[in-house]
């Protein structure tokens, strides 16, 4: 399986992922809420479980992080790879992301509701159908202080931060000529909207204990353009990630 690495300081990545804000107009870095407090606060060993479902496929797996905390700097191993370190210092966190290949700055203290990451990306690529260009608004948002979060056999309680991000945009295809002349995929040809929720929540402390992705596919010849704002019964199969701590 090619799990989707997600750290265990998943809020300084949710931060400034990818090169994106590390703060908006909502965030002016003098909230309540210390985010370091949910970061992990000593070295530990902490085992996941990852399931991802599309369709009828269902994949399982286990990893296992190495963290070690030394003073206000806390670095992540994976399989025997440093895969990135954080440094905090009173009003900023600070992240080397190896994986990202990247040095990302954000604030420490947020409040409720603030957005703390944004960002606007476009990528385009050659298919054998033509042209796919995919644009979308990427945000992370502090949404609620929760004291228990369950999922499957999973149960936190606790102080648990959760984060929503959402990405919003569209999918356009472009169509080679040649196949819509053939009568083939132009059902396809345009722009499809792109609505995509995921959560992840944290407990003081322990860091990330759960990551939440549940994908609603309306069309099975665009796999990849997610509405999670459609109805239960407009998705035509079940997709999921999710990634849970094993206390």
């Amino acid at each position: 399986m090619n799990k989707k690495y997600i750290s265990l300081v998943v809020v300084a990545l949710l931060l400034s992922a990818c090169g994106g804000s590390s703060s908006s107009s909502k965030n002016d870095g003098k909230g309540s809420i210390d985010l370091v407090e949910y970061l992990p606060s000593k070295s530990m060993t902490k085992t996941f479980s990852s399931v991802e479902r599309d369709g009828d496929d269902v994949d399982t797996s286990h990893y296992e992080e190495l963290i070690e905390v030394k003073g206000n700097t806390i670095t992540t191993t994976v399989n025997s790879k440093l895969e990135e370190k954080v440094v905090f210092s009173d009003t900023n966190i600070t992240t080397t992301s190896f994986d990202e290949d990247g040095n990302y700055s954000a604030f420490r203290h947020v409040d409720l509701g603030d957005t703390i990451y944004s960002k606007k990306m476009t990528s385009s690529k050659n298919t054998d159908l033509g042209k796919v260009t995919t644009k979308v608004d990427s945000t992370c948002q502090v949404k609620s202080k929760e004291s228990k979060f369950e999922k499957n056999d999973h149960l936190y309680t606790g102080d648990l931060l959760k984060i929503e991000c959402i990405d919003e945009g569209e999918v356009i295809y472009d169509i080679k000529q040649t196949i819509l002349d053939a009568g083939v995929a132009s059902d396809l040809n345009g722009s499809h909207s792109i609505y995509n929720a995921s959560y992840v929540y944290l407990k003081k402390g322990i860091g990330e204990v759960a990551s939440i992705n549940d994908d609603c596919v309306t069309n099975e010849k665009l796999p990849k353009v997610v509405n999670d704002k459609a109805k239960s019964t407009e998705c035509v199969k079940k997709k999921y990630e999710y990634e849970f701590y094993l206390p």
